[in-house]
C-alpha cells in the first residue's frame, strides 16, 4: 500500500552502509537496511522496479561483475556474494526468498534464477569450494560450474544448492536436500542427501 500512496518511494534506495569502488548502480527498488560493498572495476549492480530487499548484504570483489534482481523480487536476509571476475547473479521478476539465503558465485560463473520461484529460509547456492582440490599429479579437478534454476520452482528450509545443479520447471525442492546434480524433468519433488526424484508430474501454487 506505500507504494500506491508514494509511488516515488519505489525509486529510492534505503541503505544503512554503501561503499562502491568502480561499480556503476541502477538502484530502482526499495532497499531497507541493507549493505552493498564493492571492490573492482566495471561491476554493476541492478534493482528493478518493485523490488523490495530487506537486510540484505551485496559484496562484490573482481572485475566486470553483475547483480541483476529483476522487477518485483522480494528478499529478506539475503547475502549475496561474488568472488574473482566474470561472475554473474540474476533473479528473474516475481521471485520471494524469503530469508537467511547465500548466493556465492566465483570464478567467472553464474547463478541464475527463474520468474516466479519461491525460496524459505537457510538456503545456500554455491557455483564453487572455494578451494582447489588436486589429482595426484597437480592436476584440478574441481572447478566451479554454474547453477540453473528455471521458473516456478520451490525450495524449502535448510536446501544445499552446489555447483552444476540444474532445476528445472516446476520443481519442488524437499526440506534439507543436498542437491548434487543436474535434474532434466519438470513438474517433479526432489529430496534428501544426495537429493533424487521422489515425486513426478506435480505442481504447486503460491497462495497456500
Amino acid at each position: 500500500w506505500i507504494f500506491k500512496f508514494a509511488p516515488f518511494l519505489n525509486r529510492i534506495p534505503f541503505l544503512n552502509h554503501i561503499r562502491v569502488n568502480g561499480c556503476g548502480t541502477e538502484l530502482y527498488g526499495l532497499l531497507l537496511q541493507c549493505h552493498i560493498v564493492s571492490h573492482g572495476h566495471n561491476n554493476v549492480i541492478k534493482i528493478g522496479r518493485g523490488g523490495v530487499l530487506k537486510n540484505c548484504k551485496l559484496s562484490i570483489s573482481g572485475d566486470n561483475n553483475i547483480i541483476e534482481i529483476a522487477e518485483s523480487v522480494h528478499i529478506i536476509d539475503g547475502d549475496f556474494c561474488i568472488e574473482d571476475s566474470n561472475n554473474r547473479i540474476f533473479i528473474d521478476e516475481k521471485s520471494s526468498l524469503c530469508g537467511k539465503i547465500h548466493l556465492a558465485a566465483t570464478e567467472g560463473t553464474e547463478i541464475r534464477i527463474g520468474k516466479g520461484c519461491l525460496f524459505s529460509s537457510e538456503i545456500v547456492f554455491r557455483t564453487g569450494d572455494s578451494h582447489p582440490i588436486l589429482d595426484m599429479e597437480g592436476n584440478r579437478i574441481n572447478y566451479a560450474k554454474n547453477i540453473v534454476v528455471e521458473d516456478n520452482v520451490w525450495i524449502g528450509h535448510r536446501v544445499l544448492i552446489n555447483k552444476g545443479v540444474i532445476l528445472p520447471k516446476g520443481t519442488i525442492v524437499g526440506t534439507g536436500a543436498v542437491v548434487t546434480n543436474a535434474f532434466n524433468e519438470e513438474n517433479t519433488v526432489i529430496a534428501g542427501n544426495p537429493a533424487k526424484t521422489i515425486k513426478k508430474n506435480v505442481q504447486w501454487k503460491h497462495e497456500r
